[in-house]
């Protein structure tokens, strides 16, 4: 039986501690890899030109400073549709949620959402079905 392959994911959000720690958490689930964290959506989008490997989900913040979370997915759904958007946000209104998948988002996180919520969602996004828990 051949290994299942590494999830390829990216991190963008504008607090450094944020983005460090959901890096710390993604590492340690197996078959996750974290290629690049980006402090705002335009870097985020120059980091992906750069890039020889695309991720396969970018874990994202609604709200970032030069391109915010709406506005980068809008871009990432034409520039890169094959990658999967996650926003992460604090925000919980129903509209703004339909509004998001509506733009291309794959999916809604809140940032108080537990790291079994977060990785069976990131599971859904690349097709995959969580066997265990961590």
């Amino acid at each position: 039986m051949s290994p299942t392959p590494t999830i390829r994911l990216a991190i963008a959000d504008d607090h450094i501690l944020f983005r460090k720690g959901l890096r710390a958490l993604l590492t340690g689930f197996d078959e996750m890899e974290v290629l690049f964290e980006a402090g705002d959506g335009q870097d985020l989008l120059e980091r992906l030109d750069s890039v020889p490997v695309r991720p396969d989900v970018i874990l994202m913040d609604l709200q970032m400073p030069v391109l915010d979370g709406l506005q980068t997915t809008r871009l990432l759904r034409v520039q890169y549709p094959q990658v999967r958007v996650i926003i992460i946000s604090m925000h919980d209104e129903p509209e703004l949620i339909e509004s998001l998948k509506s733009e291309g988002a794959f999916g809604y996180l809140l940032k108080n959402a537990s790291p079994e919520e977060m990785r069976r969602l990131i599971y859904a996004a690349v097709g995959r079905k969580v066997t265990a828990a961590v």
